[in-house]
């Protein structure tokens, strides 16, 4: 399986979903979960030379204590474009502030938007986004 997944949320319901909805569409994807967005960004860099990652899907929450999304986008921006290549980031929020959608359309890392919490239906349709684009193959086993 060449797509797996990241989940960065201060919230364990937010993670507990996340992880549900994801094991609902297949029980072949790898997942990882940070309470907390600096320790996420520290594993980022320590894989970056890991050869079988084909594309990890992150799901970001926006508004977190310590290092909120934005700056944590604000950092991965800074690491090389090959790694930041491996990394497909989804801010997962339940704000509707006009003022935070922009801002997410100011990084060029930020590739979709997914209202907490996540649904079936929506990260189906994510996904079927994100394997087209990579030529990634679905899993059949749910």
């Amino acid at each position: 399986m060449h797509l797996s997944f990241i989940i960065i949320d201060d919230t364990e319901l937010d993670h507990f979903i996340a992880r549900k909805m994801i094991g609902n569409v297949s029980s072949a994807y790898k997942i990882k979960s940070f309470l907390d967005a600096s320790s996420a960004l520290q594993h980022i860099i320590e894989a970056e030379h890991d050869t079988n990652i084909k594309i990890v899907l992150v799901f970001l929450d926006i508004h977190m204590p310590m290092m909120n999304g934005f700056e944590f986008i604000e950092e991965f921006e800074k690491l090389e474009q090959a790694l930041q290549d491996k990394y497909y980031i989804v801010a997962l929020t339940s704000s509707i502030e006009i003022s935070d959608i922009n801002r997410m359309g100011s990084y060029r890392s930020f590739k979709a938007r997914i209202t907490k919490p996540i649904t079936v239906d929506g990260l189906r349709s994510l996904l079927t986004k994100v394997s087209a684009e990579f030529g990634l193959t679905m899993p059949d086993d749910n």
